[in-house]
């Protein structure tokens, strides 16, 4: 088993390390090329449009598509990762291995396959729960379930750390994502001995023999999973951004004076203890809509638009490296999106449920951004 865990620890730890050195250069390259472009050509035939005008399309719709444009080279390396793990039989045995620790939380063997394809998105995860026969053990699966960081998450994080860390982006971004198991470990001991506590039965399942991956399968697979989520999250973080840009410049046309500035100002004596400043925490707002739209809506906040090349060196200037760390420990924690609590409602049918798991975690993610950024202060970050 030990020697099991250790592959399995070192395949995760190849896959992250795999998105980044492939997915990070075409992600850049279409930050430069493509969406700086566009937004160029669009500022040059708007010149003589009403600003109101020229800044909702350049700064709200082309900002907003061209977020869900460059998470696209993230998506289709991490979702083929995923595919071929899945379709050679690993996946089995990897929920057989991983039965021992799940029964430490109150949960089955099971469980680990719906939490691992969390990584990908929570909603279709949260429905995976079925497979879980124990309704205790499925309900505490589904609770923990948004403390899986999925791509969405992970796409920011994979914007936001290059910034701030440079060549150590990747083993920061694994510490985030342990850290985030570590937190989904220790609430699940917690509920799994208390609030639901449930029988432990023995763990059946058939091992599929290992076979040779299907290049056809996974195609199907990452096609179906990318064209789905671009499909879901793009319309919402375009919506999103349209409306964040109106926010941001209603009702005086200034940020700091709008909306938006407003309630983020409300906010910042919590901020303040997590290191955020107002615009960090209304994007952490925003995120409440699809989780990608952070990145959009610091744009837009911080004035750099569809640029997010430029967003990275404003942030980078503008915000420490402690602060940007709790910044993405609250991230990963924070509240899921809308589509997860609307999927997390039907599968428990309860609202008590559903509002039980989203006060939860957003005690859980303050807390720890202030844990993180006192802790960094501390040690002079």
């Amino acid at each position: 088993p030990i020697g099991g865990l250790g592959v399995l620890a070192a395949i995760l730890a190849a896959l992250f390390a795999l998105t980044y050195a492939v997915g990070q250069p075409i992600q850049n390259w279409l930050d430069v090329t493509v969406i700086q472009g566009l937004a160029g050509a669009a500022t040059a035939l708007l010149s003589t449009a009403p600003d109101w005008l020229r800044g909702l399309i350049v700064d709200g719709a082309i900002g907003g598509a061209g977020t869900v444009l460059t998470f696209v080279p993230i998506l289709l390396i991490f979702f083929a990762g995923l595919a071929v793990l899945e379709d050679v039989g690993y996946m089995a045995r990897a929920a057989y291995l991983m039965d021992g620790f799940m029964r430490l939380m109150g949960l089955h063997g099971k469980s680990f396959l719906p939490l691992f394809l969390g990584f990908g998105c929570n909603v279709p995860s949260v429905a995976g729960t079925r497979v879980i026969e124990a309704e205790k053990a499925r309900l505490l699966t589904i609770v923990l379930m948004p403390l899986i960081p999925c791509t969405a998450r992970m796409a920011v994080v994979a914007f936001m750390t290059p910034a701030f860390f440079g060549v150590a982006a990747p083993v920061v971004a694994m510490g985030l994502v342990l850290g985030n198991l570590l937190v989904l470990a220790l609430v699940g001991v917690v509920l799994g001995r208390t609030t639901l506590k449930s029988e432990h039965n023995a763990f059946i399942m058939e091992l599929p023999l290992y076979h040779r991956p299907n290049a056809r399968t996974i195609g199907l697979l990452v096609g179906q999973r990318t064209i789905g989520f671009v499909k879901h999250a793009g319309t919402l973080i375009l919506v999103m951004a349209l409306l964040v840009w109106v926010l941001s410049v209603t009702p005086t046309g200034e940020v700091e004076t709008s909306i938006l500035g407003m309630a983020g100002r409300a906010l910042e004596p919590l901020g303040a203890l997590m290191g955020l400043s107002w615009q960090m925490l209304v994007a952490l707002l925003a995120s409440f809509v699809a989780k990608e739209n952070s990145i959009a809506t610091l744009g837009i906040l911080f004035g750099a638009g569809d640029d997010t090349v430029g967003l990275a060196a404003t942030l980078s200037s503008a915000i420490t490296p402690a602060a940007a760390l709790s910044f993405l420990v609250v991230q990963l924690l924070f509240i899921p999106c809308a589509a997860t609590i609307g999927a997390i409602k039907h599968e428990t049918r309860s609202w008590k449920w559903t509002l039980f798991t989203v006060g939860l975690l957003a005690v859980v993610s303050f807390g720890a951004g202030i844990a993180v950024y006192q802790a960094a202060r501390w040690l002079g970050a």
